[in-house]
């Protein structure tokens, strides 16, 4: 539809990341369903407030004066873990990684945007680590990355016992890496059916400091 000098395009997305220019506006970075897009955000005493790994409705204003699109008319898109403070920073945190990972990234399957929704959807009832590590190793399947035939990636030789975890949950031996493993079931039950339920939290926190080394 047109109004005025633009075209407004509606759409819903996730904010991956905000940046500062110009005194209070910002560049604002969005998942939609199909692609990343980056839009011009103005300040002012009206808009709502956003913030990264928020799902928001939103309209884009394509104006014929300038180069970049402007977010327009933002509406928050509610979840319950949203008011456990705890729940939402390792959300947020999760989302700074998926920023990283989408660097030069225009056009993506609407897997991320669809996985992410479910993600949230649930979060209020789960323990967030456990969910996210869950949702991480269906992303790396999702990408053919990830290594169910448990090779160790540095001497190619086949795993028999614990199975130790690099960066993006690749395989290896523990003396290769020189850290220790997972009980090889543990690792089975989470890549080929997406559950934790048998890791114990310590392993879980090691599995997230895993993960925050990048997707």
């Amino acid at each position: 539809m047109f109004i005025g000098i633009g075209i407004i395009i509606f759409m819903k997305g996730f904010i991956l990341n905000t940046a500062r220019v110009r005194d209070e506006d910002l560049i604002v970075r969005i998942l939609t369903r199909n692609e990343v897009i980056s839009l011009y955000r103005f300040y002012g005493a009206r808009h709502s407030y956003i913030n990264i790994g928020y799902l928001i409705d939103f309209h884009i204003e394509e104006s014929v004066k300038t180069t970049i699109k402007r977010l327009r008319h933002v509406t928050q898109v509610p979840f319950k873990f949203l008011f456990d403070m705890q729940k939402t920073l390792y959300f947020k945190e999760y989302i700074r990684l998926l920023n990283k990972h989408f660097i030069d990234v225009s056009k993506v399957d609407e897997f991320y945007y669809n996985s992410l929704k479910r993600l949230c959807e649930m979060l209020h009832e789960r323990d967030v680590k456990r969910a996210i590590i869950e949702h991480y190793v269906s992303l790396l399947e999702r990408e053919g990355r990830l290594h169910k035939d448990f090779i160790c990636f540095l001497c190619e030789g086949k795993i028999e016992g614990n199975i130790a975890l690099a960066r993006s949950f690749l395989p290896a031996h523990e003396k290769c890496i020189m850290s220790g493993g997972f009980d090889k079931e543990k690792v089975e039950v989470l890549f080929n059916e997406k559950k934790t339920l048998l890791f114990s939290d310590e392993e879980i926190e090691r599995l997230w400091r895993i993960l925050e080394l990048g997707i």
